[in-house]
């Protein structure tokens, strides 16, 4: 009987030493496991329209601290339409205005170093387009038109390999909408010419115009007025693919 006691206190040692060892090797691997990264902060951007002003704001929060950010026309070949840093708090609000008869659909494009990231299906509805046909023809005819080369931009790059930039940011453009849907087109820098053979026409509160330039026929198709004031023009109009968003001055 004192054997048997014996061995079952020897057999209940070792399976107690055998339990502990499996136990501190348990800690052991838990020591080595790398602890949990807490998630990084999920970049936020809020849209908010006020149709009454026809502006909208792109609230931007939680990018990285000083990030590039622009935002971006989100359809081929769209440009970016504004650009900015973060702060140091990673925020930022874009003031952009919206244009009439047509919907902007934008991304966010935030680069911080190496990295980047990229925030879709951002939507700036259109403002309404206001002006009625006649309004519209009244209003061109009243003056000759000045373009200004620092508020025109291309927000669609367009597919022609005519020098289209030019003419939206370095040509300075003179339009006359004339009677009998006549319309004279005239270039004084960089050169001096004018194409006085066009032709112009409203329809369903869109503009056409057919000109040339010197490389040949230019067409401006389904020009949507953003705004005709006794002092101010501007038209969002479609070139060969692109849409171009130009402004004008009363001369």
């Amino acid at each position: 009987m004192q054997k048997k006691a014996i061995r079952s206190l020897l057999w209940m040692q070792a399976l107690l030493c055998a339990m502990f060892l499996f136990a501190c090797s348990n800690d052991d691997d838990n020591s080595n496991a790398p602890l949990p990264k807490p998630d990084p902060k999920e970049l936020k951007v809020q849209v908010a329209a006020d149709t009454k002003t026809n502006t909208a704001t792109v609230s931007v929060a939680n990018a990285p601290a000083e990030a590039s950010l622009s935002l971006v026309l989100d359809v081929e070949r769209g440009k970016a339409l504004d650009q900015a840093s973060a702060d140091k708090n990673g925020t930022h609000t874009f003031k952009l205005p919206l244009l009439a008869g047509y919907e902007q659909k934008l991304k966010l494009v935030v680069k911080s170093g190496a990295t980047s990231a990229e925030v879709k299906n951002l939507v700036l509805p259109a403002a309404e387009e206001q002006y009625a046909d006649e309004q519209i023809a009244q209003g061109l005819q009243k003056h000759k038109w000045l373009s200004d080369q620092k508020r025109s931009r291309i927000i669609v790059d367009h597919t022609s390999t005519n020098p289209y930039h030019m003419f939206v940011n370095t040509a300075v453009k003179h339009f006359e909408f004339l009677p009998n849907s006549k319309f004279t087109f005239t270039v004084s820098s960089p050169r001096s010419m004018t194409f006085p053979n066009g032709k112009w026409s409203v329809k369903n509160k869109r503009v056409d115009i057919d000109t040339r330039i010197l490389l040949g026929p230019m067409l401006l198709r389904n020009s949507r007025i953003q705004t005709l004031t006794e002092k101010e023009m501007a038209m969002l109009t479609e070139v060969d693919g692109g849409l171009f968003l130009l402004w004008f001055t009363a001369e």
